[in-house]
């Protein structure tokens, strides 16, 4: 009876899960066809600031051509691009260079900056931000990653988002490129699990949520707002900076506003299973140490919603097949089938929610769902080996990550990162 019920709770809640998916796929389908059809209004065209773009970069010789090119080709009339290269010990800056010598015509306001140390105390990542804000010309900037790619009217959309709505800060929420095996089984479970329990993004507009949080692929925002939130001065050693100040700015009462731009903005969550294993840590161990018990329900929801039911199928699959050959009927045999038929329902829901998770965040091949409990205990893994380090009782029990070739620390307690 035990068993029976938790499959029915298990199938209950993913029938709830597979109608606000549902729900929200369809207004996925329809913000992209209104981005389709985005038309900016001409009064905006005769006003249009000047605007500073920054691209913090490090080790990135793969993807800054590309990202490059893809600004020169903007069809906005007048903005300056700060690449500020964060001591890269590739051809990050070599390769810029060339971009810049080609098009040096439409490329006269390309910047690069080239830093070869950072203060101990912050990140790369936030201190090349500094550095750039510090740099900008223009009231008006925009804070790209420098493995993304962006269409030719992105600015443009954006700024005619912002100004009609009169926004202090718009971010894009951009189509994800997952390149590896375990991104693609993973990823959408993670995205699934975080839309359904945690930071919704469409919560991020709502000014009653206390969800906030940045694009790091693409934050647009008035230097003054920046400026008086502290600038990337009061989140240095954040490694998720992104998150922090979001909420700083909607906390401080500022108009923030995230927007569907897969249209627009094409990025890449991870490259390999190393980068993806980080990856999550760097979202995980923040959380460690202020929400650790939420991190703990999310590390058992993602097991007990993905993981389990598929081992209960496999596992029941032999009792239910001498059950069904025998005609052995009883009353705790019927309960054993119609408990196996749940979880075969449970693991339909599934697959339906993370293909649509599939599709509307990377359009990967839909197969991949069918992988999902694979995903969820990889997820599971992650989760485990993050927190654990966190938990230990002794005194200097920490968590190191791997990020962008640099090795970062979270200590056991407080929230200082070495």
């Amino acid at each position: 009876m035990l068993a029976f019920l938790i499959s029915l709770g298990i199938c209950v809640t993913w029938m709830i899960i597979f109608i606000k998916t549902t729900l929200s796929y369809e207004s996925y389908l329809a913000n992209t066809k209104k981005n389709e059809e985005w038309d900016i209004h001409s009064d905006y065209l005769k006003n249009l600031p000047a605007i500073s773009i920054i691209i913090p970069a490090r080790n990135e010789e793969l993807n800054i051509e590309r990202c490059l090119l893809s600004l020169v080709d903007q069809n906005y009339p007048n903005y300056e691009v700060i690449l500020v290269d964060d001591n890269s010990n590739d051809n990050t800056v070599q390769k810029a260079r060339k971009i810049q010598q080609k098009f040096k015509a439409k490329f006269q306001n390309l910047k690069i900056i080239e830093l070869k140390s950072k203060p101990q105390d912050w990140t790369g990542k936030t201190w090349a931000s500094e550095k750039g804000l510090l740099s900008s010309r223009y009231n008006m900037l925009l804070f790209l990653d420098a493995d993304c790619y962006y269409a030719k009217n992105c600015i443009l959309f954006a700024i005619s988002h912002m100004l009609s709505n009169q926004l202090d800060v718009i971010t894009g929420y951009p189509f994800f490129v997952l390149r590896d095996f375990w991104s693609k089984i993973s990823m959408p479970l993670w995205k699934l699990m975080s839309f359904t329990f945690q930071d919704d993004a469409s919560h991020v507009n709502d000014p009653n949520s206390e969800v906030a949080y940045l694009m790091g692929c693409f934050f647009m925002i008035k230097k003054h707002v920046l400026i008086e939130i502290g600038s990337f001065a009061s989140v240095k050693n954040a490694i998720q900076e992104d998150k922090e100040l979001g909420q700083k700015l909607k906390y401080s009462g500022y108009k923030l506003n995230m927007v569907q731009m897969d249209s627009f903005i094409t990025a890449l969550w991870s490259r390999n299973l190393s980068t993806l294993w980080h990856g999550l840590a760097r979202t995980i161990s923040p959380m460690m140490l202020y929400q650790k018990k939420k991190v703990f329900i999310n590390f058992v929801t993602i097991f007990i919603l993905a993981v389990l039911p598929s081992l209960l199928v496999v596992t029941n699959f032999p009792s239910i097949m001498h059950v069904q050959l025998h005609k052995d009927l009883t009353l705790n045999n019927y309960l054993h089938l119609i408990t196996f038929v749940l979880y075969l329902i449970t693991f339909g829901l599934t697959t339906c929610c993370v293909i649509m998770k599939l599709v509307s965040m990377c359009r990967t091949f839909t197969c991949y769902a069918l992988l999902f409990p694979l995903g969820g205990l990889f997820l599971t893994l992650v989760y485990f080996a993050t927190m654990l380090p966190l938990m230990l009782s002794i005194k200097r029990s920490s968590k190191k990550i791997q990020w962008k070739g640099r090795t970062y620390t979270y200590n056991r307690i407080g929230s200082k990162m070495i």
